[in-house]
């Protein structure tokens, strides 16, 4: 498995309004890497495309083989066929920064 993207994970991206809908789009066995922007920002790198809901997507959740998951709102992103990126918000350490 490639260095940049070492791990397999469930990548659900959600649109929220604050009405209470929510549609949600499941994205099973990605494989992605986890980057510390800073404390409180974070970036996952996938391979392929993302599923993503059509209202506009606003919260991304990562769950790793290993149970970490990480939440929060989306900053920013760029998706091509092939890969992207998408930055959020999330103050949870990352695998290597708990020594995993």
């Amino acid at each position: 498995m490639s260095t940049k993207y070492p791990y397999t994970a469930t990548v659900t991206v959600s649109a929220e309004d604050r009405g209470g809908d929510t549609e949600a789009s499941e994205n099973p066995s990605m494989r992605v890497g986890l980057e510390a922007v800073t404390e409180t920002l974070k970036k996952v790198h996938f391979v392929g495309t993302l599923g993503a809901p059509e209202k506009g997507a606003t919260h991304i959740c990562v769950t790793l083989e290993n149970g970490l998951s990480y939440y929060g709102p989306i900053v920013n992103g760029h998706a091509e066929l092939e890969g992207g990126w998408i930055a959020f918000e999330c103050d949870m350490p990352t695998p290597e920064e708990l020594g995993l």
